[in-house]
């Protein structure tokens, strides 16, 4: 459970990271391509030598499966913006935690994982924690108009797009393609991202579309270290034996509780008390999927 503790904290820490952004003036997409950068610097550290592609006599058989998840990360962040533009935070939010519902029947129905009641009613609480602790306050706007019900695809691909990243890594460690400790899997997905975000973001450079400042770097650099933290942590938890269709319910309604124990405590946000229905049930389906 310890992998599993320090792979939400990772994760939590994005959410606070990316809140400062717009504080600080940092341009998130910059930032994120840096991002990778550093995951990748992160790997080369840990190992000793840079960590991109199979090791000298290994099989590689991960390697197709860290490439495509390397598109797959550059593209969902992408698709995830898009829907915080014409959706707002909270639909893109739920989307994206909403990848359960993929996840976990991959996990029972194609390894054999356990579907106590227990745990069925807990993922069936973990989908509305997950609805009423995003539920939107009466003093937020609504972002939805009539002519984004023509861009309803974005949530979609959102949903699904995290849906894939999470059933990969269920697949690689599953198969046994992946050693729980090792880095050289995901430092390659982040290098992937990496090479294909810097390449728009320097096209956009040459366009004069989008201005390099330090400052994204540093931004980038920040974000980096628990971001590769959380892929780790996440791959170390897979390796002890708990079983997928609880480490990913898990871990998206451990960062729900401890985010918004964060943004009350941190940023004072105020909580309606829908929210803290969603609050209450997210402790509760953490109960209930241990059983």
């Amino acid at each position: 459970m310890l992998f599993l503790l320090l792979s939400i904290v990772c994760s939590v820490l994005l959410g606070f990271i990316f809140k400062l952004y717009g504080r600080y003036g940092v341009d998130s997409f910059q930032a994120i391509v840096f991002n990778y950068v550093t995951c990748v610097c992160c790997g080369w550290i840990y190992s000793g030598r840079l960590p991109l592609g199979p090791a000298d006599g290994d099989e590689g058989k991960w390697l197709p499966y860290a490439l495509g998840l390397g598109i797959v990360f550059i593209t969902g962040f992408t698709g995830a913006a898009l829907t915080v533009k014409h959706f707002g935070v909270t639909v893109s939010q739920i989307m994206q935690k909403m990848s359960i519902l993929v996840t976990v029947p991959f996990a029972i129905l194609v390894y054999h994982e356990s579907a106590s009641a227990w745990k069925i009613m807990g993922v069936v609480m973990a989908l509305a924690a997950i609805i009423l602790v995003n539920w939107p306050k009466k003093s937020d706007t609504l972002t939805t108009t009539h002519s984004n019900k023509n861009l309803i695809w974005l949530p979609i691909i959102t949903w699904a797009l995290s849906g894939v990243i999470e059933i990969t890594f269920l697949w690689v460690q599953g198969e046994k393609y992946v050693s729980p400790d090792n880095v050289r899997f995901i430092s390659t997905v982040f290098g992937t991202a990496g090479v294909l975000g810097l390449i728009v973001a320097a096209f956009n450079w040459v366009r004069g579309t989008m201005v390099f400042s330090i400052k994204n770097v540093w931004g980038g650099i920040i974000l980096g270290i628990p971001n590769f933290g959380s892929m780790y942590f996440l791959l170390r938890a897979l390796g002890t034996g708990l079983e997928g269709s609880v480490v990913f319910p898990v871990i998206n309604v451990g960062i729900i509780l401890i985010t918004t124990i964060g943004a009350v405590a941190l940023f004072r946000e105020r909580l309606s008390a829908i929210n803290w229905i969603g609050f209450s049930l997210a402790m509760l389906a953490i109960i209930l999927m241990s059983l």
